[in-house]
């Protein structure tokens, strides 16, 4: 299978989205059931026909969606609000502390030490609640220390970090998680206490006040580094109590903070303000240190010294895909794991994808341990708090790169649907001031985040680290929560009807990746009703959809049959859905099918008011130029008039497009070359004439008219010019045979409007010069017709 990325920012949006009312078809029928895969050969349904009357399905994004998600709740009962799920608390006395309260006294004691492998050592610690609590204490060895220092990138300022630490023998490092500040501090400590003198106290379940009063905590003569909980931050008080501990055991502390900076004149003396190093000096550094170890040779050195590895180095770290990689995930954490991906790679280009799959693989699972780790936080204090996370997060990533009102609206509306699949109901406590975005977005224990710096933007709008990251939550909200599918299916259907044009285009391609996984619970229980929706909005989504799935090229077969299908149906609805559909890639991947189609499409009366079938023709121009224009003008010449202005709205929309490679850059695409193929002069002009005559064409056909005459205009004058390459002859040559028969007075009327602005207009104005006797002809007379 190949399974291509689709894009995801509006920008990609290949096909125009329509209001709903603008493109609305004038003939209603009712629809017959959906053909999915039809032949072409299969009979096309009559309108007239009697057939069985099926139940209308309900009309997605109508304010019906309790009632849907009613049919999507299993039967069962819940527990109230304040029940406590048959847990027995009676135990417990009203007056009795909670659970991790210091009380009045914060000190604790000392009630032994469990030794945990050859270097760690458990402290079991007795709280005056009544609780024992464990601290581990681990010892770093001189193997490890050593490997690190082959490994370790210095950061700006670490010489008077050093210094500081030899000084005042306790330091705050202040630094993100993830991004090397432990690595760091474990060398600042190795190059104060020595190579066996390190140790580190991690994942401490008591405040750090309480820590800074247990004797026995610092080993004489040893360097601590302790790392503070994400909601706990160093004040001056504990700061002193840990640099009296410090002093009487000759020991030293670094601890680690992710906190802001702090006005404290205390703290500011003991502080460090740690930068990540240049993350492209991590990857040389690790990638270097495993190659070296692998001792191999990158090349077919006849004596390898090594030069091929260090030439196998630089070019990883200016190879485009592994740049974006570093880019996209620059945290030393990551990095480290980027080069070992790196380490087994063969160096061939077309083997590099599967080299970063694990990468991929554990972007995935990082993933999954965030939304399953609010999952395990549903009993806590608040039990909103969790999934109002898990909607928040969702959201965010689903809407990347769109303002944060749009993610707040969205998380809110999928936090409604989940709670009425839960309880019934959608009416939901709400919360003023939360956690933030930053809380919402955390990952514990220094994984990826989720969110991308701050770039200070306005207005604010969602931004990830890795844009695939869109992918992965998918891939983890659909396989690896069951109960969510079908609230995320309603909850997308809802921004599509629902919000405004840039949300409900980005929920209808994310529908349509979820096709990619499921294509007949999507297709069958969403798309197919989107197709026959009476809004445009929602068959303009249904279009967008079958687009992105199929970049699955195990689909494209099933979904050309689903089109084939509507365009054989009776639906008007379902035409006009599939003529869409045309417009998108799925149009382009067999052009000459698709032509066939869009003309039976453009031959019955249901799409006389719908600019689908033109629009099609627009996006299949570019990549089947030749085939596209002789369809427009062998419709053009057809008697069956809808074909006709069909042609004029296909010329008309083309019209409006403009080269975009020199040497005539700039000019309207009907008059250069794409694909080696350029419209014939005679052939356009007919056509032109045509989208100027008809009455449902041309208002627009006139307006354009008037912008080709303004770019004639616009074009710089060379000293030496060639006629045939002025866009201004090109357009006088070629309207001077247009307006002929009924369009000469009616040219007449907008060309003098026109020509005290455009001195082409002036041109077509003014009667052709006969080159030999340098007299000119009479102006021609006019054949009927008003202005």
């Amino acid at each position: 299978m190949t399974t291509d990325t689709p894009p995801t920012g509006d920008e990609e949006n290949t096909a125009s989205a329509s209001n709903g009312a603008q493109d609305a078809p004038v003939a209603e029928g009712s629809s017959p059931p959906d053909t999915g895969g039809a032949s072409p050969e299969a009979p096309a349904e009559q309108p007239g026909a009697d057939r069985p009357t099926a139940a209308e399905p309900p009309t997605p994004g109508r304010g019906n969606r309790l009632d849907r998600i009613d049919e999507l709740r299993a039967p069962g009962a819940k527990p109230d609000p304040g029940d406590s799920g048959g847990k027995d608390k009676s135990w417990r006395h009203a007056d009795d502390p909670p659970r991790g309260a210091a009380g009045p006294d914060p000190a604790f004691s000392n009630v032994g030490q469990t030794v945990y492998g050859d270097h760690a050592v458990l402290i079991n610690i007795q709280l005056p609640d009544g609780r024992q609590v464990t601290i581990l204490r681990s010892q770093r060895t001189e193997a490890e220390l050593l490997e690190l220092e082959h490994t370790w990138v210095a950061v700006d300022g670490f010489g008077d970090a050093l210094e500081l630490l030899r000084d005042k023998r306790v330091v705050v490092l202040r630094g993100r998680v993830g991004t090397g500040r432990r690595t760091t501090a474990e060398m600042m400590l190795r190059h104060v206490v020595g190579l066996d003198r390190v140790v580190g106290i991690e994942d401490p379940e008591v405040t750090l006040p309480q820590l800074a009063g247990q004797e026995g905590l610092l080993l004489p003569e040893h360097g601590t580094v302790l790392e503070l909980p994400a909601s706990e931050a160093v004040t001056s008080g504990t700061l002193r109590a840990f640099a009296l501990l410090a002093r009487t055991a000759s020991a030293y502390v670094v601890i680690l903070d992710g906190h802001g900076d702090t006005a404290d004149p205390t703290l500011v003396q003991h502080t460090v303000d740690y930068t990540s190093p240049p993350p492209e000096n991590v990857l040389r550094r690790h990638l270097g240190r495993l190659l070296l170890r692998q001792r191999g040779c990158a090349d077919t050195c006849a004596e390898c010294i090594g030069d091929c590895w260090k030439e196998f180095v630089d070019r990883c770290v200016a190879h485009d895909g592994i740049a974006a990689e570093l880019a996209a995930h620059p945290r030393p954490r990551q990095i480290v794991e980027l080069a070992q991906a790196l380490a087994g790679w063969s160096g061939a280009d077309e083997e590099l994808g599967v080299a970063l799959g694990g990468l991929r693989r554990r972007r995935r699972d990082v993933v999954a341990r965030l939304l399953k780790q609010d999952s395990a936080e549903k009993a806590t204090e608040d039990p909103q708090a969790a999934p109002r996370r898990q909607a928040f997060q969702i959201a965010y990533v689903a809407l990347h790169s769109l303002p944060l009102a749009d993610v707040f609206d969205a998380s809110e509306l999928l936090l409604g649907i989940l709670q009425a699949v839960e309880t019934g109901t959608d009416r939901l406590p709400r919360v003023v001031f939360d956690g933030g975005v930053d809380q919402m977005l955390h990952a514990w224990g220094g994984e990826s985040p989720l969110a991308a710096a701050e770039t200070g933007e306005q207005p604010r709008r969602a931004r990830l680290t890795d844009f695939r990251l869109l992918f992965d939550v998918l891939d983890v909200v659909w396989h690896d929560f069951d109960g969510v599918r079908l609230p995320l299916l309603v909850w997308l259907e809802e921004l599509v009807f629902t919000r405004r044009d840039e949300v409900r285009w980005r929920a209808a391609r994310i529908t349509g990746w979820l096709a990619t996984y499921d294509f007949d619970e999507v297709c069958n229980g969403m798309l197919r009703q989107w197709a026959a929706d009476e809004r445009g909005t929602g068959r303009q989504a249904a279009a967008l959809a079958l687009e992105i799935a199929a970049h699955d090229d195990r689909l494209v077969a099933r979904i050309q049959g689903r089109v084939l299908g509507w365009v054989r149906s009776a639906n008007p609805r379902l035409h006009d859905t599939a003529a869409r559909v045309y417009g998108t890639r799925i149009g382009r991947l067999a052009p000459a099918d698709t032509l066939r189609e869009l003309r039976t499409l453009a031959s019955r009366d249901d799409l006389n008011g719908s600019a689908s079938v033109a629009r099609a023709l627009t996006n299949l121009y570019p990549v089947a130029p030749e085939e596209t224009w002789r369809a427009l003008v062998d419709w053009n010449g057809a008697d069956l008039h809808r074909l006709r202005v069909h042609a004029a709205r296909g010329m008309t929309l083309l019209g409006g497009q403009l080269a975009g490679q020199a040497p005539h850059e700039g000019w309207p695409l009907l008059l250069t070359a794409v694909e080696g193929f350029t419209p014939d002069p005679t052939e356009l002009a007919g056509l032109w004439r045509g989208a100027l005559s008809d009455p449902t064409t041309a208002p627009r056909a006139w307006k354009l008219l008037h912008a080709w005459l303004l770019l004639g205009d616009e074009e710089p004058v060379d000293e030496d010019p060639v006629p045939a390459d002025r866009l201004a002859d090109r357009l006088v040559a070629l309207f001077s045979a247009v307006f002929v028969g009924r369009l000469v007075g009616r040219s007449r009327f907008y060309l003098r409007d026109w020509s005290r602005q455009s001195a082409t207009a002036r041109r077509l104005l003014t009667p052709p010069v006969i080159a030999a006797g340098g007299t000119t002809d009479p102006a021609p007379p006019t054949v009927g017709g008003n202005p």
